[in-house]
């Protein structure tokens, strides 16, 4: 699913960029069919301008799931892009074994073990870069990043 939303506009800003990281790197990349992206294909084939808003995450907390169940010893960290992602459903539903952090999350992270000088430095230059608002992303997450999260079955 989540492979499908990035190939899916080739024109979009970075969908380029990704899928040829992909192609390069295939064997670090592990493309799962997931039910969810099954069910948007069904659902596509009756209406083909269903949009697939939120199933990228759906699909990623189903694969982290199946993982999870398979690995009792596993521990995930999920690193996202999205600054809005912290306030969003999903983060709640990730395995117990799961953590989630932004992008913004990570370099002020390294910033502070000094493996970076700067996180706002980095920011300012993706920003520029892709021009995108990346404002939420300087302001670190609350230091519990512990969410209630749902139990494997």
């Amino acid at each position: 699913m989540v492979h499908a939303e990035v190939a899916r506009d080739m024109t979009r800003l970075g969908a380029k960029e990704i899928v040829d990281w992909i192609r390069t790197h295939g064997e670090q990349v592990k493309i799962i069919a997931t039910e969810d992206y099954a069910e948007f294909e069904a659902l596509r084939a009756i209406n083909p301008n269903m949009r697939s808003k939120g199933r990228g995450e759906q699909a990623a907390a189903e694969v982290l799931g199946y993982e999870i169940d398979a690995n009792p010893g596993l521990h995930i960290i999920l690193l996202f892009e999205d600054s809005d992602i912290r306030n969003r459903e999903f983060v709640r539903l990730l395995p117990e074994r799961v953590t989630a952090s932004s992008t913004g999350d990570l370099l002020h992270e390294l910033e502070a073990a000094g493996r970076i000088q700067s996180s706002d430095r980095i920011l300012d230059e993706a920003a520029a870069a892709r021009g995108r608002g990346i404002e939420a992303q300087r302001q670190p997450a609350r230091a519990n990043r512990r969410v209630p999260r749902y139990a494997s079955s």
